[in-house]
């Protein structure tokens, strides 16, 4: 049984969480790569680095600053706590390193659909080690 202040009707959809991902993969992959090739020009053994603290941080900073990535913005939905409040940033980290964790293969990524379609509360795995919930705005 679920222990949230929120309705199921109020938790992202599966859908909604896929859609989000999408338009934040784009363009988080985009602004990497520009941040890459402007590092690289400067200092080639450095581009990897920036390109991969660029895609990381995209989702982390979003998350811990605004409660919700560009993508999740553009669909509607934003990270909480599981008491419904903001998420501190350790749980922005806690959740986001499961997901780069839970992407490294479509397996997995189908895996984190199972865990978001079977949970009461629509919580993959990240969102479960960081006691937090997606929910619509």
């Amino acid at each position: 049984m679920s222990n949230t202040p929120y309705a199921r009707s109020q938790l992202a959809s599966v859908t909604a969480r896929g859609g989000a991902w999408l338009v934040d993969m784009v363009a988080s992959l985009a602004a990497a790569a520009v941040v890459s090739l402007a590092v690289g020009a400067v200092s080639g053994g450095l581009a990897d680095l920036a390109f991969l603290l660029v895609a990381v941080g995209w989702y982390v900073v979003s998350e811990a600053v605004w409660g919700h990535t560009p993508g999740k913005w553009v669909v509607g939905i934003e990270v909480v706590d599981t008491d419904g409040e903001e998420i501190s940033a350790s749980a922005a980290v806690v959740r986001n390193v499961t997901k780069i964790l839970g992407g490294a293969s479509l397996l997995l990524i189908l895996a984190g659909v199972v865990f978001i379609a079977d949970d009461l509360d629509n919580q993959r795995l990240g969102d479960r080690f960081a006691d937090t919930l997606v929910v619509r705005v």
